[in-house]
């Protein structure tokens, strides 16, 4: 049984390094589910909850730094904190609908329309609104892999060493 249950943490673990680029996965959050239940399988023996807490803390770090850099990159490109919330909430909608690709387009649209209309029809500066949420998102998601590789750094050290 431990061994299934081994096989799946990795799963989980690799599914959730691929999950740090897909907008709204919790890609650091099923690398640490993948680690507890490693950790839960072989007894917390090798895999303990120091090391769990640190993976958690790192969860939550990605968390962070994923609303803070597209948020900085749209209000660099001057999007309003009305059309970072609009923005977040079409991201939300678009992916029950549409899944990832609809987070992403569902997204940018409400940003998008809301900063056109802020802006009395201007789109060039609703579009630098847009482009500075992507390039945010983007490199929020480059910072988030490199967490997700430390996590699962830390995570073998702990399980293998």
């Amino acid at each position: 049984m431990t061994d299934w249950l081994q096989i799946l943490s990795y799963l989980l673990m690799a599914i959730g390094l691929v999950g740090t680029f897909a907008p709204l996965v919790p890609g650091a959050g099923l690398i640490w589910l993948g680690a507890l239940l490693w950790a839960w399988a072989d007894g917390f023996q090798r895999v303990g909850w120091p090391t769990l807490l640190v993976l958690f803390l790192f969860v939550l770090l990605s968390l962070a730094v994923d609303a803070l850099l597209t948020a900085f990159g749209a209000r660099r490109g001057g999007a309003s904190w009305q059309g970072l919330l609009l923005g977040a909430l079409g991201a939300v909608v678009g992916f029950f609908v549409f899944q990832f690709i609809g987070a992403v387009v569902g997204g940018l649209a409400a940003l998008l329309l809301w900063e056109a209309r802020r802006h009395g029809g201007d789109w060039g500066r609703a579009t630098r609104a847009g482009v500075g949420a992507v390039l945010g998102y983007l490199v929020s998601a480059a910072v988030r892999f490199l967490l997700g590789l430390f996590m699962e750094a830390i995570f073998l050290w702990q399980a293998w060493l």
